[in-house]
């Protein structure tokens, strides 16, 4: 089974390759306004360096959001483009900050907020919501055992690097295929239905 795993929604641009459980390659730069510039390219890169053709895999697993409107749709618009040779998985895109830990995940959603999403080994303990940055403290205390992964400066915590793709790969295995890819849209979390979510 080979896969192509990809994370455009936020600020990485992740491509990774993978063979039953195996990398092949990967590469995962910083630098949210890439992603629609470099997702193509470099996933060209990677099978070209690896002696391989988009027909030789079965399977693209993507994040599909929350996260920026743009980056979101990039590995979006891949998967469905693909889709026709390979079958597709998504994964949330807090989900794949905290991989298969016991973590409470956030990102940057601009204007003093944050989306979040508390796991435990792939588990969802909070639905994915966006929050303000003051409410943070309360989920803090809340799930004082779990380790904050993400943009976690945004709290005051010095940033973790992750392996992104190696995250996303493994969470793949508890996602099931989409069945109706054309009709595959990104998780944007509205502020209203946050709000009914976090209560």
């Amino acid at each position: 089974m080979k896969t192509i795993v990809m994370d455009s929604a936020n600020k990485y641009l992740v491509v990774a390759l993978y063979e039953n459980q195996k990398c092949l390659a990967s590469l995962q730069e910083e630098g949210n306004r890439k992603q629609s510039e470099y997702a193509i390219v470099y996933l060209q890169k990677l099978l070209q360096e690896n002696y391989l053709k988009m027909s030789d895999f079965d399977e693209m697993v993507i994040t599909i959001g929350p996260g920026s409107y743009t980056g979101v749709r990039v590995a979006l618009t891949i998967a469905k483009t693909l889709n026709a040779t390979m079958k597709v998985k998504t994964v949330s895109s807090l989900k794949a900050m905290a991989g298969m830990k016991k973590a409470i995940s956030i990102l940057d959603a601009r204007s003093h907020k944050l989306f979040l999403g508390i796991y435990n080994e792939g588990k969802v303990i909070v639905d994915d919501c966006l929050i303000n940055i003051d409410e943070f403290e309360n989920y803090q205390k809340q799930y004082s055992d779990y380790e904050i992964v993400g943009d976690t400066h945004l709290v005051g915590i010095p940033e973790k690097e992750v392996d992104l793709a190696d995250h996303i790969y493994a969470l793949s295995t508890l996602e099931k295929e989409i069945e109706n890819v054309d009709g595959l849209v990104p998780r944007y979390i509205k502020e209203v239905e946050a709000k009914k979510i976090c209560q």
